[in-house]
């Protein structure tokens, strides 16, 4: 019993430090090290790759020092009950919404002393002025993989944004977002077939799908899921 309690607070205390790696849209280097191996490993990636190789950190030899293998849509062969992936638009826009809620930093983010989701060292670390990757796609047919590991929109409709990740529009009245909330300056929409959502730069609640996947030096960060059955 003792043992379990002890794993769990292990396996709680890796989701948290890997909710802060950040992963380069060209280069990468782990911030998480539990495999030597993998130290400062500087990797190109281009497009949807950067999907699939944040998955790969569960695989044998990889940053999370796991056996896990994976199926060529990146779904597990085997549940080891942890799910490491890109993030979504879909949590970024949880983590969004919740820095700004009653839990978080009441102010503009850019402005908080610490760049977290609280303003403090408790929170969700945010890359401040740089642009973050989120795994978002508006053409699933360039990703190729299972759609649990990503978010499908549609080019030029803004009205495809899904509940949750904070893209909407504040006068939708089915599914109203978050654009332009905390001073937020960019709310570009996707705009080409091999783009994909960065968020970030420019306040928590900026936006842009005018860039591609292999053009811009953006960062992406790893989510690892804890939970029976994954």
């Amino acid at each position: 019993m003792k043992d379990a309690k002890k794993l769990k607070q292990i396996l709680v205390t890796s989701t948290l430090v890997l909710g802060m790696l950040a992963i380069s849209g060209s280069t990468s280097k782990a911030a998480l090290q539990a495999n030597a191996t993998t130290h400062a490993a500087g990797k190109t990636y281009t497009g949807a790759a950067l999907i699939q190789s944040i998955r790969q950190m569960e695989t044998a030899g990889q940053t999370m020092g796991l056996t896990e293998t994976l199926k060529t849509d990146l779904t597990p062969n085997t549940s080891n009950n942890i799910d490491v992936h890109m993030m979504k638009t879909t949590e970024y826009g949880a983590m969004a919404i919740l820095s700004a809620s009653g839990f978080g930093y009441s102010g503009k983010l850019q402005d908080a002393p610490v760049k977290s989701t609280t303003g403090n060292v408790t929170g969700v670390y945010v890359m401040g002025t740089r642009w973050e990757w989120t795994a978002s796609v508006c053409n699933a047919t360039t990703v190729g993989k299972n759609a649990r590991y990503y978010d499908l929109y549609k080019i030029s409709d803004q009205t495809s944004a899904k509940v949750g990740d904070a893209l909407g529009l504040d006068t939708y009245t089915t599914n109203p977002g978050c654009s332009g909330w905390h001073g937020a300056s960019k709310p570009y929409w996707l705009n080409n077939t091999s783009n994909g959502f960065r968020r970030g730069n420019g306040g928590m609640f900026s936006f842009s799908g005018s860039g591609t996947w292999a053009g811009n030096n953006s960062c992406g960060r790893g989510v690892a899921v804890v939970g029976t059955g994954l």
